[in-house]
C-alpha cells in the first residue's frame, strides 16, 4: 500500500474508512491473481465480496468519476463466478488498477457530509445495471423528496440541460439513460409512468395470503443464507412481520408478530446485508407453500430514517411504475425524477396562457409532479388531462400547419366536373350507387374543383364501394385532360384494381394502364412513354409508380389504397411526381374515429357507412383448433352447394418455435382430407402466398375466380384485393395471431354477394382474455365498433403505424380514448393557426419550438 494510503488508514473518520476498504479489496485481488483466478480467494466467491465492499466504498466518495468507475466495477463482478478464467483475469486487473488509483488519491474526494458509518456497514451497493444488480434500491435510502443542494454546490438545472446536471448521474448512468432516449432533464420529466401501484397502507401480519402483494414492516431475525433452485440463486433472510406503527410507537407485542422469510433472486449480497434487529419496509408477493410464509421482495428500504419519517415505498400514495431502463433500478429512477422536479427551473408553458385558462388546465410543473408522484387518483387524472391535451395540441397544430393552402404563385391541380359528367359516369356503372357513395362523390367533386390541393381519407368496410368513388375522381381528371394514378401495396391487388377499373371505365372510353415490377421490356417502355407524353391516362401500379424513370407530365389526382401499408416517404414520393396533386387515401382497415382524427389531422375524412343492398351479414364462429373437423365439414357443405372457400394461415412454412400452421402444410393436409370425400369430381385445393412469382400467383387466382379451384389455401395475401363473389366461407387458423380489424377485413372477402357467408376462427389459445377478444367478432359485424374494441383491449401499439406518423407515445392509450379533448385540440389548433399562421407571437414561441421538433414537421411527407 502507498504511504498516502497508509496514512489514510491510520487517520480517523471517513478518510480512514476509505483506506480500510481499499485494503480489504486489494488483498483478495492479489490473492486471486496468485491462485490463477479460480474464484477461491474469498469464501463465498469474489463477486459478492467485491459487490459488498465496493458498494460501501462508493458511498464514501463524492467524486462522480470515481463513483461511476466503482459502479461499473460492481456490475462487472456480479457474474464473476460464471466468467471464464481469461475474463476473470481481465476483471481483476482492471479492478486492481482502479483501486490503486483510488489508494494513491488520484480519484478520491470524500463527501462533505459523510458520517453515517453505521448505515455504511448495513447497506448494500446501490442498484446499477439492472440485469446484474438488485431490481430495487437497497435499504438505507429514503424515497422522500430530496432536499435541494445549495446554489454553490449545484449546477444550474434547466429543462434542456443534460442529465449530468443531476446528482448521481455520471457517464455510466447517463449512457444507460441515453439508450432509453433520455438525454436531457426535460426528457426525464416526460418519461411518464406506464401505470401506478396503489399501496394505501402497511399490511398487518395476519393479512399474508397466497399470491397477494403486500407492503410490510418487518424486523430481521437473524443471518441470511444463499441457496440454489436449479441454476437460480436465492437469498433468504429470516424476519418477523410487525404490526403497522408510527416511528414513536412502543415496540409491538410479541403475539402480533408473524415469522416469515424474505427472499431475493439473483442478489446474493442480500444474505449478508442486514443485521439482526434491523427494521425494514418491504414490498413483495406472498407465497405460502409452507407454514412459514415467504415474501419475494420487489423493493425494500430501512423503516425509519434519521428524521424518524414514516415508511417509504409510496405507502399511502400511488406509486409510479415505469418501463424498465437497462442499468437503472426503479427506486433510483424515481429519485432522479424527484430531484429533477425539485431542481429544474419551471419549464416554459407550451399551451398559450389564455388557452390553458379557458380550458381550465393544471399548470405544467404541477401536472408533471402529480403525474410522477400523485397526491391522489383525482390529482393524477387532472394532470393526465393537461398532458394529454398538450400532446394533442402540439400534434394537431403540426398537422394544421401542413394542410395545403391556396397560393397564387403555385399551380393548382384544379379538376372541374359538372352534372352531365356525373350522370354519364353513374349510367356507366353496372349498379346504382349507394347513398353513401353518392355523398362521398359529391365531397370529392368539391375537392377537385377547389383552388387548393385536397387531402381526403375515404374510410369504409370491405365491399362498401371505395373503388367506385376513387374511379370517379380519376375519371374527372382524365376528362379534364389531366393524369391520375392509383397506388396499391401488392401486385395482386394492383392486378385486381386494374381489372375492376377496366370494367368500370370501358363504357367511358378510358383504358387504364398497369405498372408493376412484373411489367418489363417493351410493355414497360410503352407505359412510361404514354405517361411522360402527357396523355390523359389512369395508371394503376405498386411502388413502381414512384421509382426513378417514371415521369408524369400532368398528375392531378393521386389515389392510395390500403394506405397504412406504405411508408410515409413512399406516399410522398408519388405525390411529388405531380405539382401539388389532389390526394385521396383509402382504407378498409377499421380505424377508430379518435385515431382517424389524430392520424389524419390534415385530411378531410369521408366514411362509407352503407353497404350495397342485398349483402348478408357473415356468420362467425370461434372454435378450438381441435375442432377443425367442423370447419372441414362446413367446407364440404359449401363446395357441394356450388360455393368456394378460403383457408388462411399466418405463415408460409413451418416454424416449430411458434407452432403455427403453415400454408404449405395445410394445403397438403386439405388435399388429403378432401380427396377422401365422396364427391364424384373431388375438391380442387389451390395454394397462394407472397413468395410465389407474380405469374404463378395470378394463374392460381385466375383458376379460383373461374371456379376451377374450390378451396384456396393462402397467407394473408388475400386480406386485400381478392374479389370472388362466389366465395362464401373463410376459415382462419391461429386466429389469436391476428388483430380484430385484420380478422374483420379477412372475413369481408366472403361478404361479396347476397348468399349467406360463414367465417370460422380456429385458435390454439385457451387464455380467457384472448378468447374474450376474439368473441367480439361473433357479436358484431360493425368494423368501427370492432376497431374501438381492439383499441380498448390492446392499446394503440403499431395498429395503424403510429411510429411512422410521429405521434407522441406518451399516454397514447388515454390520448386515443379521449375524443372530446382531441376535438377541442383540433379546433383550438385551427383557430390558433388562423390567427398566427407562423406562430410568431411571443406567447406561441414554446409551442412553435415543440411543433418543429415533432416528426410530423421534421419529415417531408404529407401523411
Amino acid at each position: 500500500m502507498s504511504q498516502k494510503a497508509a496514512h489514510m488508514s491510520r487517520s480517523s473518520g471517513p478518510t480512514g474508512r476509505v483506506a480500510d476498504l481499499l485494503a480489504r479489496l486489494l488483498g483478495p485481488l492479489d490473492l486471486e491473481r496468485k491462485r490463477g483466478w479460480d474464484d477461491s480467494a474469498v469464501v463465498g466467491g469474489l463477486g459478492p465480496f467485491v459487490g459488498r465492499w465496493a458498494g460501501e466504498l462508493s458511498r464514501l466518495l463524492e467524486d462522480a468519476a470515481a463513483r461511476d468507475a466503482l459502479e461499473h466495477l460492481l456490475a462487472s463482478f456480479t457474474r464473476y463466478s460464471q466468467a471464464t478464467p481469461d475474463r476473470r483475469r481481465r476483471l481483476c486487473e482492471q479492478a486492481h488498477a482502479l483501486l490503486k488509483q483510488l489508494s494513491e488519491g488520484k480519484l478520491v474526494a470524500l463527501r462533505k457530509s459523510q458520517s453515517r458509518t453505521t448505515e455504511s456497514r448495513q447497506c448494500a451497493p446501490a442498484d446499477i445495471h439492472a440485469d446484474t444488480a438488485p431490481a430495487t434500491r437497497p435499504c438505507g435510502k429514503s424515497t422522500r423528496p430530496m432536499p435541494s443542494r445549495e446554489p454553490d454546490d449545484q449546477q444550474q438545472v434547466t429543462w434542456d440541460g443534460p442529465l449530468t446536471a443531476l446528482r448521481g448521474i455520471g457517464p455510466v448512468r447517463a449512457q444507460a439513460m441515453a439508450a432509453a432516449g433520455i438525454s436531457t432533464v426535460g426528457q426525464l420529466l416526460t418519461y411518464y409512468p406506464t401505470r401506478y401501484r396503489d399501496r394505501p397502507r402497511l399490511h398487518r401480519p395476519d393479512e399474508l395470503r397466497e399470491g397477494e402483494e403486500v407492503c410490510l414492516l418487518v424486523r430481521v431475525a437473524g443471518k441470511g443464507r444463499n441457496l440454489f433452485r436449479g441454476r437460480m440463486r436465492m437469498s433468504d433472510v429470516p424476519a418477523v412481520a410487525l404490526p403497522p406503527r408510527d416511528a414513536q410507537d412502543a415496540e409491538p407485542a410479541g403475539q402480533d408478530e408473524a415469522p416469515l422469510t424474505l427472499r431475493w433472486f439473483g442478489q446474493p449480497y442480500r444474505a449478508r446485508q442486514f443485521t439482526a434487529g434491523s427494521e425494514l419496509v418491504v414490498a413483495g408477493r406472498v407465497h405460502r407453500k409452507s407454514e412459514r410464509p415467504v415474501v419475494v421482495v420487489q423493493e425494500c428500504e430501512t423503516a425509519w430514517q434519521e428524521d424518524r419519517s414514516s415508511p417509504g415505498l409510496g405507502v399511502g400514495k400511488l406509486m409510479p411504475v415505469y418501463s424498465r431502463i437497462e442499468g437503472i433500478g426503479p427506486l433510483q429512477l424515481r429519485r432522479l425524477i424527484q430531484q429533477a422536479l425539485e431542481l429544474c427551473h419551471d419549464p416554459e408553458a407550451l399551451i398559450p396562457p389564455e388557452l390553458a385558462s379557458s380550458r381550465k388546465l393544471m399548470p405544467l410543473k404541477e401536472a408533471l409532479r402529480q403525474t410522477h408522484f400523485p397526491d391522489s387518483a383525482a390529482a393524477q387524472q387532472l394532470a393526465q388531462q393537461r398532458l394529454v391535451y398538450q400532446d394533442l395540441l402540439i400534434l394537431q397544430t403540426a398537422l394544421t400547419l401542413r394542410r395545403p393552402t391556396a397560393s397564387p404563385s403555385e399551380p393548382i391541380a384544379v379538376v372541374p366536373s359538372d352534372a352531365q359528367l356525373r350522370t354519364r359516369y353513374e349510367n356507366a356503372l353496372p349498379f346504382t350507387p349507394t347513398g353513401a357513395q353518392q355523398r362521398v362523390m359529391d365531397e370529392v367533386a368539391a375537392d377537385l374543383a377547389a383552388p387548393a390541393a385536397s387531402h381526403r381519407l375515404i374510410h369504409g368496410d370491405v365491399g362498401s364501394g371505395k373503388t367506385v368513388v376513387a374511379a370517379w375522381a380519376m375519371y374527372c381528371a382524365v376528362k379534364s385532360g389531366r393524369q391520375a394514378a392509383l397506388m396499391v401495396p401488392t401486385e395482386l391487388l394492383a392486378e385486381q384494381h386494374y381489372r375492376t377499373l377496366r370494367q368500370l371505365t370501358a363504357p367511358l372510353d378510358i383504358t387504364p394502364l398497369l405498372l408493376t415490377g412484373s411489367v418489363t421490356g417493351s410493355g414497360r417502355r410503352q407505359v412510361l412513354n404514354q405517361i411522360s407524353a402527357g396523355e390523359p391516362v389512369v395508371v394503376v401500379g405498386t411502388h413502381a409508380l414512384f421509382q426513378d424513370g417514371v415521369q408524369f407530365s400532368d398528375l392531378a389526382v393521386v389515389v392510395i389504397d390500403e394506405q397504412h401499408r406504405f411508408g410515409l416517404a413512399q406516399r410522398a414520393a408519388l405525390e411529388a411526381k405531380g405539382n401539388r396533386p389532389n390526394l385521396i387515401v383509402m382504407s378498409a382497415t377499421p380505424i377508430p374515429r379518435t385515431l382517424a382524427l389524430t392520424l389524419y389531422g390534415d385530411f378531410d375524412i369521408s366514411v362509407l357507412d352503407e353497404l350495397p343492398p342485398g349483402r348478408t351479414p357473415v356468420r362467425t364462429r370461434l372454435l378450438p383448433s381441435d375442432d377443425s373437423g367442423t370447419a372441414v365439414d362446413l367446407l364440404r357443405e359449401q363446395v357441394r352447394a356450388g360455393r368456394q372457400a378460403y383457408v388462411v394461415c399466418p405463415l408460409i412454412s413451418d416454424d416449430t418455435s411458434l407452432e403455427l400452421s403453415a400454408a404449405t402444410e395445410m394445403h397438403r393436409q386439405l388435399e388429403a382430407q378432401l380427396a377422401t370425400s365422396d364427391d364424384e369430381d373431388g375438391i380442387a385445393v389451390g395454394l397462394v402466398h407472397g413468395r410465389m412469382t407474380a405469374d404463378t400467383r395470378e394463374e392460381v387466382m385466375e383458376q379460383f375466380r373461374a371456379g376451377q379451384i374450390q378451396v384456396l389455401v393462402s397467407t394473408t395475401v388475400v386480406e386485400v384485393g381478392v374479389d370472388v363473389p362466389n366465395a362464401t366461407l373463410m376459415v382462419v387458423h391461429n386466429a389469436e395471431r391476428f388483430g380484430l380489424p385484420q380478422l374483420h377485413q379477412l372475413r369481408g372477402r366472403v361478404a361479396r354477394s347476397a348468399a349467406q357467408a360463414h367465417c370460422i376462427l380456429l385458435t390454439d389459445s385457451d387464455n380467457p382474455e384472448v378468447l374474450d377478444r376474439l368473441s367480439v367478432l361473433e357479436q358484431t359485424g360493425d368494423g368501427f365498433r370492432i376497431a374501438e374494441e381492439d383499441l380498448r383491449r390492446r392499446g394503440p401499439g403499431e395498429m395503424a403505424g403510429l411510429a411512422q406518423h410521429g405521434l407522441p407515445d406518451v399516454h397514447m392509450a388515454a390520448l386515443l380514448a379521449d375524443t372530446p379533448s382531441l376535438l377541442q385540440a383540433r379546433e383550438d389548433a385551427r383557430l390558433l393557426v388562423e390567427r398566427d399562421p407562423q406562430l410568431q407571437a411571443p406567447q406561441h414561441r414554446a409551442l412553435r419550438k415543440a411543433v418543429s421538433q415533432t416528426a410530423v414537421s421534421m419529415v417531408k411527407w404529407t401523411i
